[in-house]
């Protein structure tokens, strides 16, 4: 039962912000008393505090490595396939939304978006490192591509977010849509004092 409000404090939380679900609609929702939910969390923020825990730890474990190997494009797609893969699951998906609508006014929130980011550009700067290095990507300005990239990605993922790429009931848009996306936001050329080129 706790991990069942957890998810659906979850699910409402997404829908409709986290302030807006309280703990008798939590409870209607899962068939048991207000007071029942005392019996697993010792409070209201416990239970919120306890949902930002249980998303984050699924986040680390869904966190992979990015393969380096191949071309500039195959290593920026994998990648963009790989960020895609991380969004794609329902119960993720719900957390990042909560996330980003609740990161100004709920203080935990603020702080995983910022980790969240940090963890975002902290790849970004891998792969566009390796690939300069390695002279498979041609890159004048690595700190701006480094930006660039990063916020083209966070661009992309928040379009996940607002189902712009998932269709409304939550599955997956076929295989093309994301594929066409992953393509533009891979197919990248790097010049100084520039924003990326999409191809």
């Amino acid at each position: 039962m706790k991990q069942q409000l957890i998810l659906s404090l979850l699910n409402l939380g997404s829908q409709l912000g986290l302030d807006a679900v309280s703990l008798s609609l939590l409870a209607k929702q899962n068939n048991i008393s207000k007071a029942a939910i005392f019996h697993h969390f010792q409070s209201r923020e416990a239970l919120v505090s306890e949902l930002f825990s249980y998303c984050n730890t699924l986040a680390y474990k869904q966190k992979g490595t990015i393969s380096l190997d191949g071309s500039a494009s195959e290593v920026l797609n994998r990648a963009m396939a790989h960020w895609h893969h991380m969004y794609e699951d329902e119960v993720m998906r719900s957390f990042y939304r909560i996330i980003e609508s609740e990161a100004l006014t709920h203080k935990e929130a603020a702080s995983i978006k910022r980790t969240l980011d940090e963890m975002l550009i902290g790849q970004s700067s891998i792969l566009l490192e390796s690939l300069s290095n390695s002279g498979r990507l041609d890159i004048e300005d690595l700190d701006l591509a480094i930006q660039s990239f990063s916020s083209v990605v966070q661009r992309f993922l928040y379009r996940i977010l607002l189902d712009e790429i998932l269709t409304s009931n939550g599955k997956k848009s076929d295989s093309s849509t994301v594929s066409a996306h992953s393509t533009a936001y891979s197919d990248i050329t790097w010049r100084r004092g520039r924003e990326p080129q999409l191809g």
